[in-house]
């Protein structure tokens, strides 16, 4: 019975309080008694007058600044790696830029093995060349010894008529020339033959150094791997549960990025970017909710540059082409970006390809190869591949290479 009476009371409060704010917004007028009540009132009045007076611009700030702070609460996830793992992968990513700088190396000394074996057949056929014209040139001065000075003299003198003597007149002309012309040929020959083998000694100079650089940074990438994995090796399972998803986050990064070259390498499309302001990739509403450049991922926990900026959005928002161009990757991608679209837009003034990419699609709209106009719906926004909810990722690549996409973007 006591509950009941405690219930019923509850029940009447509850309604009366519901029917005092009704009352309130009908009719802002009313004087209202209670002092309490009317504080609250003023308190809401207040709240409400300063939401309907802020600006544009400064519900934008507000709502950056909650995804910034929505933004730090994953630190959480860099909490949970601990100092064994960060080691681990800052270890990783040592041996991942020692291999690097090793292909590197290599690729360079490769190419100087050639040109020097290369440079060593030109200096044969040169040498052969100089050594023939030189054997022909000791020869003729051996014959004007042997014969004296007077030889060519004699030959024009012994002339039967003018029109012989004019004859052998220009045929002595012509090998004296022929002589000349030998000689001086024989002088850039062997400037060339200098230059050449320099050149050879040079390249071989440099490509010894390469290999002494190569052996040292075989050796170095030997003794990181080595410790690398005895580290690993001490890790709880636990650990290795996580540096193992963290390891498979990584590749697949590696080879979103493999795609991402070969697609832009592979598209030989005469384009000539225009040039000018891109305009903004979905609708003009949505604002930006993860930056260009370092970031912790929000799934996998790992710092690393994020390539281009998230936009927010609802799944179903149009994606617009950035910029004209040409479809050069309309499919789903399995390395993290979902439905993925990339739009080849020619070559800028300078001769550098511009590229945008937009990724995490719901729905696809355009085929590769098909042209489009700047403004153009090429998919919809969505959260497929590693997403955590609806956006789309905007990026913009100058010869392959990421860049931040603000720098071509109209303000928003």
């Amino acid at each position: 019975m006591k509950n009941k009476i405690v219930s019923t009371i509850s029940v009447l409060i509850i309604t009366t309080l519901i029917l005092s704010s009704c009352l309130y917004f009908v009719k802002a007028e009313d004087n209202i008694a209670n002092n309490e009540m009317q504080e609250n009132n003023a308190l809401q009045n207040e709240t409400n007058n300063t939401v309907n007076t802020l600006s544009l611009s400064e519900q934008k700030e507000q709502v950056e600044q909650e995804l910034q702070k929505a933004q730090e609460q994953l630190t959480y996830v860099q909490e949970e790696l601990s100092d064994s793992i960060i080691e681990l992968q800052q270890m990783d990513d040592k041996i991942n830029e020692y291999q690097n700088t090793l292909n590197e190396v290599n690729t360079k000394y490769q190419e100087l093995q050639k040109k020097v074996e290369e440079s060593e057949k030109q200096l044969k056929i040169a040498q052969d060349d100089y050594d023939k014209k030189m054997d022909l040139l000791k020869k003729r001065l051996v014959a004007i010894y042997k014969n004296g000075e007077t030889k060519y003299l004699d030959v024009l003198m012994n002339s039967r008529s003018i029109i012989d003597f004019v004859s052998k007149y220009f045929v002595v002309q012509r090998i004296t020339e022929y002589d000349s012309k030998t000689i001086k040929e024989l002088e850039e020959k062997k400037l060339e033959l200098e230059k050449i083998n320099n050149q050879l000694e040079s390249d071989k100079a440099e490509m010894k150094l390469a290999k002494v650089e190569a052996e040292k940074q075989t050796v170095v990438l030997a003794n990181t791997k080595t410790v690398y994995e005895n580290h690993k090796n001490s890790l709880s399972e636990s650990e290795k549960q996580l540096n193992s998803q963290i390891e498979t986050y990584k590749k697949q990064q590696q080879e979103l990025e493999n795609l991402i070259q070969y697609t832009i390498s592979g598209s030989t499309y005469e384009l000539k970017y225009s040039g000018g302001v891109m305009i903004w990739p979905t609708l003009e509403s949505s604002y930006i909710t993860s930056p260009y450049g370092s970031r912790l991922h929000p799934i996998q926990g790992v710092v690393k540059n994020h390539d281009g900026i998230d936009i927010g959005g609802s799944t179903g928002d149009p994606v617009y082409a950035a910029a004209d161009g040409i479809i050069i990757y309309s499919q789903f991608n399995t390395g993290g970006y979902g439905n993925m679209v990339m739009i080849d837009h020619g070559l800028n003034s300078e001769g550098v390809k511009i590229v945008t990419l937009y990724a995490h699609g719901s729905k696809l709209l355009k085929n590769v190869g098909d042209t489009v106009k700047q403004g153009d719906i090429i998919m919809e926004v969505g959260s497929t591949g590693n997403s955590t909810g609806p956006h789309v990722h905007f990026e913009v690549r100058e010869n392959g290479t990421d860049v931040d996409p603000k720098n071509y973007l109209s303000s928003n």
